[in-house]
């Protein structure tokens, strides 16, 4: 008798939370209506449109009126015919690997005086509550990729995925590409040669590929010794595989020739990082359909691989049919450029809806979430961003920010000590405001 009132309390019970997470996922439905709703699909932009949210992820689009799901205490959020877009991405940064510049602290982004190379992972030193990710965050960014520098050799190692929503899941894809850098600073890990640097890059490949078929005799040490750690050969299975994308930063013309015709016969996904030239050999990179990450305002060469920079260098990639994403690199002077420079790449020959593109959908296709991230359609997770304004001027800003399904704040420790120091008339001061 005990047991079946047990059993009974039990399936009551479970009803009741089942019951209670159904009003839950009602009372959670939020609704965005009267919008500009610039999709990132075939839909293109829907004027006066609406966009259903339930458990973080978006449920239904209507072009006019509201969706039939809506539920009745739905959180209605009139946009008031702003735009409202998916959230952006930035396709390169180290956010959450560092806390200040100048040399007084630790770069969990770069390695120093080690031989570790690709099986290097950024991740491991991660900070989720890093002052920096609010800041990149009201600009709109709401998901970047973290990637390592070269400090000890070209082969940098692994980058990630991660959320700026400042949930414990921060990290969304770990070791989601290898990162390789063959710019001219970095020919210094290769004896000070270009060259060099591309054939350690092969000879790596090569060594992974004979791990591969023989690891085995690897671990049993009946095979011949190779340069790469066990580690690092490990991070590269994938690459040769084509299961993970291989990113390369190259700026000089004639490097991007010579790096893509020597990997041909490897048949790797290949991601370009930087190109400042890459516009020179825009047709030899749609035809091998290689992306480019490129920064957007980056035109005052700073090396002599750079010398062929200029602003319309995104405009020139699209027209050849080059996939084309855009970075802000430095965490401390760019985080707020993001949009200025999708801006810029408008204002320099790049279509708007092209400009938009580079920090939703393509760097969601080009790094393999554009399943989940990239566009307003319905299953995808709920990443929006309502503007006041056109999202690509540059005095444009979210008014409101959702990430997974959730509003974040929009303040960040400079609005705080803004708002606190903005009157130095009032009373309560520290002293020394006084």
């Amino acid at each position: 008798m005990m047991k079946r009132l047990q059993s009974r309390r039990v399936i009551i019970m479970t009803a009741l939370t089942s019951l209670l997470c159904s009003l839950s996922a009602l009372a959670a439905d939020t609704l965005i209506e009267n919008a500009r709703l610039v999709t990132g699909t075939s839909q293109g932009i829907l004027t006066g449109a609406s966009v259903l949210v339930r458990d973080g992820r978006i449920v239904s689009l209507a072009a006019q009126g509201r969706p039939t799901e809506t539920a009745t205490d739905a959180e209605v959020i009139d946009a008031a015919g702003a735009y409202v877009t998916a959230g952006f991405f930035d396709s390169s940064n180290v956010i959450g690997l560092l806390e200040m510049g100048g040399g007084i602290s630790n770069r969990d982004y770069v390695l120093r005086e080690t031989e570790m190379g690709a099986g290097f992972q950024v991740s491991l030193g991660l900070n989720r509550f890093s002052s920096l990710i609010p800041m990149m965050r009201v600009q709109g960014v709401t998901r970047a990729l973290v990637r390592p520098d070269a400090g000890s050799g070209n082969i940098a190692g692994q980058s990630a995925i991660v959320g700026l929503g400042g949930k414990p899941g921060m990290l969304m894809v770990d070791n989601n590409a290898v990162f390789v850098d063959l710019t001219e600073n970095a020919s210094k890990f290769s004896g000070g040669s270009r060259a060099k640097a591309i054939t350690d890059l092969l000879d790596a490949l090569d060594e992974a590929a004979l791990y591969s078929k023989h690891t085995a005799a690897y671990q049993a040490g009946n095979l011949r010794e190779l340069r790469q750690s066990e580690r690092d050969l490990k991070a590269l299975l994938p690459i040769i595989r084509g299961v993970k994308p291989l990113a390369v930063s190259m700026d000089r013309a004639a490097d991007i020739e010579t790096v893509l015709r020597q990997l041909d016969p490897y048949k790797l996904q290949i991601v370009l990082i930087g190109g400042r030239e890459a516009w020179q050999v825009a047709a030899m990179l749609a035809e091998r359909q290689v992306p480019v990450v490129i920064n957007p305002m980056d035109n005052l060469p700073s090396s002599f691989d750079q010398l062929g920079a200029r602003l319309d260098n995104a405009a020139l990639l699209v027209k050849a049919g080059v996939m084309v994403a855009f970075m802000t690199e430095d965490v401390f002077t760019e985080t707020r450029s993001l949009t200025q420079g999708a801006g810029v790449a408008v204002a320099h020959g790049l279509a708007w809806q092209d400009g938009l593109n580079a920090v939703t959908i393509n760097p969601a296709i080009i790094w393999g979430i554009d399943k989940q991230y990239g566009a307003l359609a319905p299953g995808r997770v709920a990443d929006l961003l309502v503007w006041d304004g056109d999202p690509l001027e540059v005095t444009s800003r979210p008014a409101k920010i959702m990430i997974d399904g959730e509003w974040v704040s929009i303040q960040t420790r400079q609005t705080l000590l803004r708002d606190r120091y903005s009157d130095l008339n009032r009373t309560g001061l520290p002293f020394g405001y006084q």
